[in-house]
């Protein structure tokens, strides 16, 4: 279950539509909770400035709830105070609509598109995937276009 906050009834079927595509890639039951922003400029280099000491505005922040997880995982992974029987608190993501609207015009594609990537980033930094290293990033790429395949962008 995503909790989305910001975004238009249009984004938020997107947002909801990558998810699912990004689940059924992983294998991964949805027993999850997001809570996901769709901002501005100004509050996501607030809040990228006050969680990572970076003052300038950035495309999504991911704040996962767990260190490594490697899906799939089941409810029973967690504890009792992370699983409350019903879901897991997966983390929250903050994408900006302005850099997003922006990197669509630079890289030539839709909005659209560019919202479902960064969506799709910023889950897959919750499920544990990263791209310091270069072997990491190989993965999280491959994943990245299948999961935007798969739900059609």
């Amino acid at each position: 279950m995503i909790r989305i906050s910001g975004a238009s009834f249009a984004e938020k079927s997107l947002i909801r539509r990558v998810a699912r595509a990004c689940f059924a890639e992983l294998g991964q039951e949805d027993f999850f909770v997001v809570d996901l922003s769709v901002s501005d400029g100004e509050s996501i280099r607030a809040l990228n400035n006050r969680t990572r000491g970076i003052d300038r505005v950035t495309d999504v922040l991911s704040f996962p709830c767990f260190d490594k997880l490697s899906p799939p995982v089941k409810e029973e992974n967690f504890s009792d105070c992370d699983y409350d029987g019903k879901r897991v608190l997966l983390g929250s993501i903050m994408i900006c609509r302005e850099r997003a609207k922006r990197q669509a015009e630079e890289f030539e594609h839709s909005y659209v598109r560019e919202l479902g990537f960064l969506s799709c980033h910023g889950l897959l930094h919750l499920l544990g995937y990263d791209h310091i290293e270069s072997a990491d990033e190989e993965i999280m790429t491959a994943l990245q276009r299948s999961i935007m395949k798969r739900a059609k962008l």
